[in-house]
């Protein structure tokens, strides 16, 4: 890729100040972690709080807990989701269930729903994806007196609200991810909230077995983290985004992820966590809305999924057709517009579940593959990008050429 303002899909903010402050943290103690903890059981309202290295780990933990317990064996999860949901519950030795999507929503088919919930089912996982809120109430009613767990899986959604109430309070157990692309991030690190105290007890049995990260991972997260503040930039960002082996944006299936506890550096990284992720919250639905009324997206034929209160990780939107989102992202990634396609598959098609899954067709799910485009809006995202993601997704037929010329004329610029 040549050199030309280029933007990451996604980009959590952090200063170089809090790296070199979380550096501390390499020669241990444990006071910043508890410290954290009670923060977190404050903000929203968790009998416990458990801090873990990533946001798969926190789902693995959290399902082998429920397991301990239980002689159920069934996690049902929508048919469009993040590849890592199925990949945590494969780890945990349990059976993926697949529920189609509604597209307009991304959240469960309902109907669909109620018809899997039975005597086998161990807990239903509904999701808030790209920070749109899930219909987590109607779930909790169909699971009502059947003795399934719902695990609310807010990782894309931390301090998000659903009916002015938090994500990750609504479920009976839930989850955050602060991976580097999140609201919140501290390079990997995941956060499990438990209200019940059956619950509570479970997730500590299991927390107990979690070693310490090791120091060489420790580092390698700081290291990584020092590397993705410097190049995330989008004056940068065209460096990684051009080296194939770095596979930035791919989605992948992985079963052998650490399970550690989280380090202290990585808890010194959320420092002041409430006020930056209040922030970054702010800005992206802004930018959201900026988008959806600044370039009149359903004037375009293409609908933004919106929710009340969401606040978009990044915003999904549904173009025509296959043939269009595939033209889309190849513009988007020739003039560095971060556009993405996001997951490229229904959980169905995922290579190494062959035998695992039923057998079967997710229409809603396999529509959102094959129409589904994100829009970044996270805080690099300025009015000459706003132009030039317009600018593609205003006809097909737009010649990349042309899309390239004008984004040469425009100054850089950042908020």
């Amino acid at each position: 890729m040549m050199p030309q303002r280029t933007l990451s899909p996604t980009a959590a903010p952090i200063s170089f100040w809090d790296l070199i402050g979380a550096a501390r943290g390499l020669w241990g103690g444990d006071k910043h972690r508890a410290r954290l903890v009670e923060e977190l059981k404050e903000k929203f309202s968790a009998r416990e709080v458990f801090l873990v290295s990533s946001g798969k780990a926190a789902l693995t933990v959290i399902l082998k807990a429920l397991a301990a317990s239980s002689g159920r064996r069934r996690v049902i999860v929508p048919a469009y989701t993040c590849f890592s949901v199925p990949s945590a519950i494969v780890r945990a030795g349990l059976d993926v269930v697949l529920c189609d999507v509604e597209p307009d929503t991304l959240d469960f088919n309902f109907a669909e729903l109620e018809g899997l919930i039975n005597e086998e089912v161990l807990c239903v996982v509904p999701t808030h994806l790209f920070g749109r809120p899930a219909d987590v109430d109607r779930v909790k009613r169909l699971c009502e007196g059947t003795g399934v767990v719902v695990v609310e899986d807010a990782a894309q959604a931390m301090g998000g609200q659903s009916g002015g109430r938090l994500l990750g309070t609504l479920g009976d157990v839930a989850f955050f991810s602060l991976g580097r692309g999140k609201n919140l991030t501290c390079g990997t690190g995941g956060v499990i909230l438990a209200r019940s105290l059956p619950v509570v007890e479970a997730i500590k049995v299991e927390y107990a077995t979690l070693p310490e990260a090791p120091r060489g991972e420790v580092a390698r997260n700081w290291l990584e983290m020092v590397i993705m503040r410097l190049f995330i930039h989008p004056l940068l960002y065209w460096l990684p985004a051009g080296l194939p082996f770095l596979r930035l944006g791919e989605t992948t299936f992985d079963t052998d992820y650490p399970l550690y506890r989280m380090d202290e550096v990585r808890v010194h990284q959320l420092r002041g966590w409430e006020r930056r992720l209040a922030l970054a919250n702010q800005e992206r639905a802004a930018r959201a809305g900026w988008l959806i009324d600044g370039l009149d997206l359903p004037r375009r034929g293409i609908k933004p999924i919106t929710g009340k209160e969401s606040i978009y990780l990044r915003l999904p939107v549904m173009v025509r057709d296959r043939e269009m989102k595939e033209t889309v992202c190849r513009q988007s990634r020739e003039v560095g517009a971060g556009m993405s396609p996001s997951y490229p598959a229904t959980i169905q098609e995922i290579p190494e579940l062959a035998g695992r899954l039923v057998s079967r067709k997710y229409a809603g799910a396999q529509e959102v593959v094959d129409r589904l485009v994100t829009l970044p809006t996270h805080q690099f995202v300025t009015e000459v990008d706003r132009l030039k993601i317009g600018r593609i997704l205003g006809s097909r037929e737009i010649g990349s050429v042309s899309v390239k010329a004008e984004s040469h004329k425009t100054a850089d610029s950042a908020p």
